[in-house]
């Protein structure tokens, strides 16, 4: 980023939002210039500036000063959110989305549930609008306007003297915006309770019960709005947007767009940053999701094979094995094998034999063959799992084609890296991967 520390000095200290720093988020590193011109002199100046940090989405850092980290690599950001289910961060800074034309996923009516309470939490600070509507009435005890015209015509006329009619106005929190939260919470509350059957993960069910209580206190803030089952109140031009809210009724613009897309189940994109929709800054761990992306769509466009993460095998395979001294050798301490693991990214195996081992890097090929720490550490796993065949798989950078690469040979182990379009079509390129590797493991089968 085009940042100096110097930029977020705040009364004379560089000030920084904690829990951005504390995440990890960002971080100043030296930016040293490379390409430095033959008479350059002997000593230089480096600056010290801000880095993204393997997150893209709206960074708040101090103040009013935010930054937007885009993906490294044209890719469908919300695609690989929706094949996946990935879980995204977010920070208490409101960003504006984009509506989807699609029904919403389930992660993201999670997402709108709960920033829908959190604005209308808000709301409630700030008071529920409310509006007087005229009434009319015959009574014995007016108020309000006695309509003498009407009397005369209906009372007077039938002999009637001791009732009049009379017109009044009254105050009234049953108005379409309030008809709108309220169905928008009730339709939130049904979908928690739901979550709850359906959710096994204990944060997420903490999460989800916490957002239920604020329903149900949501629910008796709004407990004088008479209900509007057939929803007349979708037409009104305020919950539609088309007419402005006062400022003292602020907090109902966000809290609106929400509720109407709950009620519609709209869905957004993580993409873009000049929509409607205002929600909680969602942050996504590009690494983290590539890699997910990956390990899911290989698991739904192979056959016959089984994918596993590596990092999450049961029971856990050691990287050491046990070995005794030999003899005549003095060594100062033999070792246990300890608790390092064999933990690839992508293991395809079958009838308990490993056919490929695969590491998956949010890293572009920049030359000819990818990282070479990162092909020395998948071959550890691959001699450790008698596999023959490794592979690193990278997203593609623009013009440069996507596909399956044969590096070379080292010893008994064959090389092989795959570049992934994420742009256009990215379920299209993981389907020829997915048949890539399927070749890659007949080659072992037939070799065996």
């Amino acid at each position: 980023m085009d940042l100096q520390p110097e930029d977020l000095r705040i009364d004379g200290r560089i000030a920084m939002r904690q829990d951005v720093l504390r995440r990890g988020f960002v971080e100043w590193r030296s930016a040293v210039a490379r390409d430095l011109p033959r008479d350059a002199p002997e000593e230089v100046t480096v600056e010290r500036k801000l880095f993204a940090k393997g997150v893209v989405g709206l960074i708040p850092l101090a103040g009013n000063l935010s930054v937007l980290v885009q993906p490294r690599f044209p890719a469908s950001v919300t695609h690989m959110v929706n094949v996946c289910e990935w879980p995204t961060i977010a920070l208490d800074v409101v960003r504006h989305y984009i509506e989807a034309p699609d029904a919403a996923e389930e992660w993201m009516l999670d997402r709108l549930v709960a920033d829908f309470m959190a604005s209308v939490r808000r709301l409630l600070s700030q008071g529920l609008m409310r509006e007087y509507r005229q009434h009319e009435s015959v009574t014995s005890t007016p108020k309000g306007r006695i309509l003498m015209g009407r009397t005369m015509q209906q009372q007077a006329s039938r002999g009637i003297d001791f009732r009049v009619n009379i017109s009044h106005f009254e105050k009234t929190e049953t108005t379409a915006p309030n008809q709108a939260l309220l169905a928008a919470v009730r339709w939130s509350l049904g979908w928690l309770d739901g979550r709850l059957d359906t959710s096994s993960d204990r944060e997420t069910l903490r999460n989800i019960r916490a957002t239920r209580r604020e329903a149900i206190h949501h629910l008796h803030a709004l407990r004088f709005v008479e209900d509007d089952p057939e929803r007349r109140f979708m037409g009104d031009p305020s919950v539609q947007g088309l007419r402005e809210i006062p400022e003292a009724r602020s907090q109902y613009r966000r809290a609106l767009r929400l509720a109407v897309a709950l009620l519609e189940r709209r869905g957004f994109t993580l993409e873009g940053s000049q929509g409607i929709l205002g929600l909680s800054s969602l942050l996504l761990s590009t690494d983290d999701l590539f890699e997910e992306y990956v390990r899911c769509q290989l698991r739904h466009y192979t056959s016959g094979y089984q994918v596993l993460d590596g990092n999450r095998l049961n029971p856990a395979r050691k990287l050491f094995e046990e070995e005794m001294v030999p003899a005549g050798m003095a060594v100062v301490e033999s070792l246990s094998p300890g608790s390092n693991k064999v933990q690839p990214d992508i293991l395809v195996e079958k009838d308990g034999r490993t056919l490929l081992v695969a590491d998956v890097k949010y890293q572009a090929v920049s030359g000819r063959h990818a990282d070479r720490h990162a092909i020395e550490q998948v071959i550890t796993y691959a001699e450790r799992l008698n596999c023959s065949e490794i592979m690193t798989v990278h997203p593609c950078v623009l013009g440069q084609p996507p596909g399956l690469v044969l590096s070379g040979r080292i010893g008994s182990i064959r090389v092989w890296q795959y570049r992934v379009s994420l742009a256009e079509n990215p379920d299209a390129g993981m389907k020829e991967m997915a048949s890539a590797v399927e070749s890659l493991c007949h080659l072992k089968e037939s070799t065996e």
